[in-house]
């Protein structure tokens, strides 16, 4: 069962030299107040990495990211130390199915990143909003379209370029048209 954390103050500002960005605070169920700061920027961040529209869904996103397991590879304590040619930790299959950068799809991300989170909320940490302070940052999430799309780009030539080596991406049936 998820813990609830109970959402008491949300802050809206500067988060750093001229970085503009919101303070979400919650309270845990022992009595300790968790301080959750994130840029506006974060917004069109996730629209163009999973595509996704609604600023709702992308501030529960948002807030549900920290408490998701990590399960990245355990590496050597050195470099130095590794015996050469000895295999580096190999990553397990996520049951979720692949990350933003192993997916050949922004529909296969964006899957699996909701089945992330949608995780998180029921077996970890569930941020609920009981006073309805949450509207005030999605209806003034600053998203512009423009931005989101020069993003949206870049994660899709990054991720391509990852997965395939270089541009022009070889044409196969798992890609989705270009969305840029």
């Amino acid at each position: 069962m998820a813990e609830q954390h109970e959402i008491v103050d949300v802050l809206a500002g500067e988060i750093a030299p001229g970085v503009a960005g919101w303070s979400v605070i919650t309270l845990r169920p022992d009595g300790r107040r968790w301080q959750h700061t994130f840029p506006s920027e974060a917004f069109e961040w996730r629209a163009a990495e999973y595509g996704l529209t609604d600023p709702a869904e992308i501030l529960d996103v948002i807030l549900h990211e920290p408490y998701q397991e990590t399960d990245a590879p355990v590496l050597p304590q050195s470099v130095k130390a590794r015996p050469a040619k000895a295999p580096v930790a190999a990553k397990a299959q996520d049951r979720h199915g692949p990350t933003l950068q192993q997916a050949t799809s922004t529909t296969a991300a964006r899957d699996a990143h909701r089945s992330r989170i949608a995780s998180v909320k029921t077996d970890r940490v569930q941020v609920t909003d009981p006073d309805g302070l949450l509207p005030h940052i999605y209806g003034n999430h600053g998203m512009d379209p423009d931005r989101v799309r020069a993003k949206r780009e870049a994660v899709d030539v990054n991720r391509w370029n990852r997965l395939y080596g270089a541009l022009p991406v070889p044409v196969t049936t798992d890609l989705e048209v270009p969305r840029a």
